[in-house]
């Protein structure tokens, strides 16, 4: 018989946050006041955030510490100089974007973090300034996530998984993370995502994408029966049309895991990539063998409600009328990443 574990842990690894975290400054704030593009309105008693998430494509800083990856450690051109330039380059971007909330995938350290808020600083509006922010990656994890916001964050958590099958190894899956983002006396469950890769193929590793889906269902499936209002965000390495359809129209099904195997239920979700009509927005996130995908995404459930959504194709990080993200290379400094930001405003 073969011996199955799935195993969720709920502990902080590497977890990092700056910036205070607690519901009582969130609840001493201002919601009065409106912000371009109507972020920041009061909604009778609901509030809105304009929420961005980027991949931000391999995010290392200047300093070797043996984790990079191979094109970081073999390329002399990187350096402070190259890491001072593309630090300014995404906070270029992040400063065109204007959300309330920024998550970013695929970023080294909290140094990096730091980094970045340490550019942004410089914000002469108060209500601009993201003062606010906290990352997690696991251990020995070239690279983690991070998240920087407006407004307060809560009770950061970090669960990981050990998924043991015999004569199948468990690659290094990074961790889902759980945060609330607080404004007046509302909260918005985050929980960030960034699933395995495709690399070594995407039919061999949908098994571990099953495993963080089953995850994620779970922990959304635990905040939907406390009545909160939940949003999923991240790089989840899987095309919005290969998720399970939900039974409403416009719903997906995010599944959990039965004695290993994937079973047909869970909890139900919507996702912005279709419209009123079930078309699919354009263009997607991500370009690959001349083809769009759309494997960057925001789920949403509960009392959120997604109210406007966009994969973000301006200059000078995507490639005018084509919309093709400017990946980041190494060898010359040029580009941004590989893929393009999504920005939703929700409402909760």
């Amino acid at each position: 018989m073969k011996k199955i574990f799935l195993v969720l842990m709920q502990v902080i690894l590497l977890a990092f946050c700056f910036g205070g975290c607690s519901l009582g400054d969130a609840e001493g704030e201002s919601s009065s006041s409106e912000r371009r593009r109507g972020t920041g309105r009061e909604l009778g008693s609901r509030q809105k955030l304009r929420v961005a998430n980027w991949n931000v494509q391999t995010f290392f800083d200047s300093t070797t510490s043996g984790l990079e990856y191979d094109e970081f450690k073999k390329d002399g051109s990187w350096g402070q100089e190259a890491y001072t330039v593309r630090l300014e380059r995404l906070c270029q971007v992040i400063k065109a974007l204007d959300a309330d909330v920024f998550v970013m995938e695929e970023i080294e350290n909290e140094g990096v973090m730091m980094d970045i808020s340490n550019f942004l600083a410089g914000e002469w509006d108060k209500k601009k300034v993201y003062a606010y922010g906290c990352f997690a990656k696991d251990f020995g994890a070239a690279i983690g996530c991070g998240v920087l916001s407006r407004w307060p964050i809560n009770g950061l958590t970090v669960h990981g998984v050990d998924f043991r099958k015999q004569k199948s190894d468990m690659p290094r899956m990074r961790p889902l993370m759980q945060l609330s983002v607080c404004k007046g006396s509302r909260m918005l469950t985050l929980m960030v995502n960034h699933w395995k890769s495709m690399s070594g193929g995407e039919n061999a590793t949908e098994k571990w994408r099953n495993v963080q889906e089953s995850v994620l269902s779970r922990k959304v499936g635990e905040e939907l029966a406390l009545g909160k209002a939940v949003l999923c965000c991240g790089d989840f390495n899987r095309d919005i049309g290969k998720f399970k359809k939900g039974t409403d129209s416009g719903t997906i099904l995010l599944r959990e895991l039965a004695f290993g195997k994937q079973n047909d239920f869970g909890v139900e979700v919507l996702s912005p990539w279709y419209d009123f009509s079930q078309s699919l927005v354009e263009p997607g996130s991500y370009y690959f063998n001349g083809e769009w995908s759309r494997i960057d995404q925001f789920f949403y459930a509960g009392d959120a409600e997604v109210e406007y959504f966009e994969a973000a194709a301006s200059e000078p990080w995507s490639e005018g009328e084509s919309k093709i993200p400017k990946k980041y290379k190494i060898w010359n400094g040029s580009g941004f990443s590989d893929h393009l930001p999504i920005v939703c405003d929700v409402s909760f």
